[in-house]
């Protein structure tokens, strides 16, 4: 339950070897990359001058960015093409990337394949084209079947041109119209539902006068088959008989391809997930430092993968390269280290609410634990029911498990748990409470008992986190927040005090004591001048980090803001006791519906009805306010949240979604 520990591998090494060695730390998903150049110039970063390390000490005061880089277009467009011929999905899988593989002669014997595809894919497009022209033909011809006319004679006069066009049913009536003025033939020979079809025999030096008459009109033109002889049955008998060859031939082809895709896809898929892994290496490039002939490059290994990462690139690469191991100093270095955290089961999925925040510092207390215990008090506390809580618990196990959302599948099954537990200390069961006796309290009964319960959990919650805090400023060894600041030593000091002289003077009924008034002064004085005194014990050389006018200016309204805030932030877990009555007199509200319905059938459905209501909209309300007083009344206590969460590199385990390739594969 805390932050694991880091150590910084470096790994220097031969230019020609860098991609292979970039598979390896990618396929093993454990560095973190640090940008070469920030490490090598970092203050701690230290190359020990041996014999070894000569070459790499050489090449130090010449080391540069690594900028060039790889075009990948066509080999994207190449696996997209035969993914999309071969109907595949391919998707990244590790044991096609584990393998010591030669990338460019890879990709060259897919080329070869895709070529053979690409070839049977183009035939039998040009199949699949030709058998539409001839379908055109057909159709075109169906119009002259009624005349015994040899149609090579009409396609082929000397000083005539033969058309046959299609007009609309209004164009060809404005065409009647104006025949006079039309220097052309023209013969309806069919009409075919809003549309009519015409023959147009035209003088060929008048072909550019009719076709500015007609050019006002909306016609198309249908196509004749040219150099076929004989009348249109006889032509279209013999187109017919055509395409029955060119189908026969496509379907030939496409069992070639199928034949391809059974001897070849598993090629494809290795394709895909390697052109994914190279595109990454380019990517992890830009951390890398190059020189004339080595390389450096540095990261972020957990301690519990730095034995296997180090075992595996000396298995690889042997002498080869040179392995550097250091410890993180987060003191010294200019590198922030990373975050990951590491909890047990029953508090990992509250990460994901923990990082909405903020991800912990890489030297502060990872407080995952303490926000998931907390959170689910709080959650039960305000949500306390055995039926409804049970159902919350189901469905989080069903998204946990089936839909894998493993995140908001775990943080609902455990606000369900929550839920259960306070509904037996309720004793409520779907929002009654006539079922099961309570096991601790029933809250509208003890109202005052509850809301006076709330508060006093707030007070144990808040001094947790002054502790918290105290803790964190003592690892960093910060002595002005961890000490005088208000969330520190005097700040609890002062907080303590205050909560005393409440509750003796509320409950005690007892004077305020001149000592306790004079010592909550000196508090304030104290955390006024938090930043002096600190710089004073820890000798600084200075007083103040900024101008001290300023200084005072914004400690001043910090005083002013603490005493606000102090009191307000404890009593507003009020909340928790206010939200348990509240789902008590919800569930009252609807039982009274449901009596006034006037059937036993009404008065179920109505109290269903309810429960639906009080766990979908209440659940939310309780979720977003136990949510709340974590981050306002918790976080902002004792969690900074600003460290940089822990990412290895790796190869995204991404799908292909094939798409359609109108050039390659249309109609296919």
């Amino acid at each position: 339950m805390a932050v694991e520990k880091m150590k910084i591998v470096g790994i220097i090494g031969e230019n020609s070897i860098l991609n292979r060695l970039l598979r390896l730390v990618l396929v093993d998903e454990s560095m973190h990359m640090i940008n070469a150049l920030a490490r090598v110039n970092s203050s701690d970063f230290f190359l020990p001058p041996t014999e070894k390390n000569i070459k790499a000490l050489e090449e130090l005061p010449f080391l540069k960015p690594y900028t060039s880089k790889r075009d990948f277009t066509q080999d994207e467009q190449m696996i997209a093409a035969l993914a999309s011929l071969f109907e595949l999905s391919p998707r990244v899988k590790l044991e096609h990337l584990g393998q010591d593989y030669d990338y460019e002669e890879f990709m060259k014997s897919l080329s070869d394949i895709y070529k053979e595809v690409r070839k049977t894919a183009d035939e039998i497009n040009e199949k699949l084209q030709l058998i539409e022209q001839k379908q055109t033909y057909i159709e075109s011809l169906k119009y002259l079947r009624q005349y015994s006319l040899d149609i090579s004679r009409l396609s082929g006069m000397k000083y005539l041109t033969f058309r046959l066009l299609k007009f609309s049913r209004d164009d060809y009536v404005r065409v009647k119209k104006n025949y006079e003025n039309i220097p052309a033939v023209i013969l309806k020979v069919a009409t075919e539902g809003k549309d009519v079809v015409a023959a147009i025999i035209t003088p060929i030096i008048l072909e550019e006068t009719v076709e500015k008459i007609f050019s006002s009109l909306n016609y198309s033109v249908l196509p004749l088959p040219p150099d076929k002889g004989g009348t249109a049955e006889n032509i279209i008998e013999e187109l017919t008989a055509s395409i029955e060859e060119d189908q026969k031939a496509v379907e030939l082809l496409k069992e070639s391809l199928q034949k391809f895709k059974i001897d070849f896809a598993e090629e494809v898929e290795k394709g895909f997930s390697r052109l994914e892994m190279e595109k990454k290496i380019e990517e992890v490039k830009s951390d890398v430092a190059v020189g004339e002939d080595l390389f450096f490059m540095f990261g972020f290994v957990p301690i519990s993968r730095v034995s296997k990462l180090t075992d595996s690139l000396k298995q690889q690469f042997g002498d080869r390269i040179i392995l550097l191991i250091d410890d993180v100093k987060t003191g010294d270095s200019i590198i922030t280290p990373p975050t990951k955290l590491s909890n047990l089961k029953i508090f990992r999925p509250f990460e994901a609410l923990v990082k909405m925040y903020g991800t912990p510092a890489y030297d502060e207390i990872d407080p995952t634990a303490f926000f998931s215990i907390t959170y689910m008090l709080l959650f039960g506390a305000m949500f306390g029911d055995v039926g409804q809580g049970l159902i919350l618990f189901s469905a989080g196990l069903f998204m946990e498990i089936a839909l894998k959302r493993t995140s908001l599948g775990g943080v609902l099954s455990r606000m369900g748990f929550a839920s259960t537990i306070f509904g037996f200390f309720y004793g409520s069961v779907f929002g009654s409470e006539e079922i099961i006796q309570p096991l601790v309290i029933r809250p509208m009964a003890n109202i005052n008992y509850m809301l006076v319960a709330a508060i006093v959990l707030g007070v144990v919650l808040t001094i947790v986190g002054y502790i918290y805090n105290i803790m964190n400023s003592y690892l960093e060894s910060n002595v002005e927040e961890g000490v005088f600041g208000r969330n520190g030593v005097v700040g609890l000091a002062f907080y303590l005090t205050v909560l005393y002289l409440v509750t003796s003077s509320v409950i005690a009924k007892s004077g305020i004591s001149p000592i306790l008034v004079y010592a909550l002064i000196v508090f304030l004085v104290l955390m006024v001048l938090k930043q002096p005194l600190a710089n004073t014990i820890m000798h600084t050389g200075k007083l103040y980090n900024s101008s001290p006018t300023d200084y005072y200016i914004e400690e001043g309204f910090g005083v002013i803001e603490t005493l606000l805030s102090m009191m307000s932030n404890t009593i507003s877990f009020i909340r928790v006791g206010a939200f348990a009555l509240n789902h008590v007199g919800l569930y009252m509200a609807f039982a009274t519906m449901g009596e006034m319905m006037g059937s036993k059938v009404g008065n179920i459905v109505m109290l269903v009805i309810g429960n639906i209501v009080i766990i979908g909209l209440e659940g939310l309300i309780v979720f977003i306010q136990a949510l709340r007083l974590e981050y306002y009344e918790l976080f902002t206590k004792y969690f900074r949240g600003d460290g940089i969460e822990y990412k290895p590199v790796r190869v995204k385990r991404v799908s292909f979604v094939p798409k359609k390739l109108e050039s390659i594969n249309a109609g296919v």
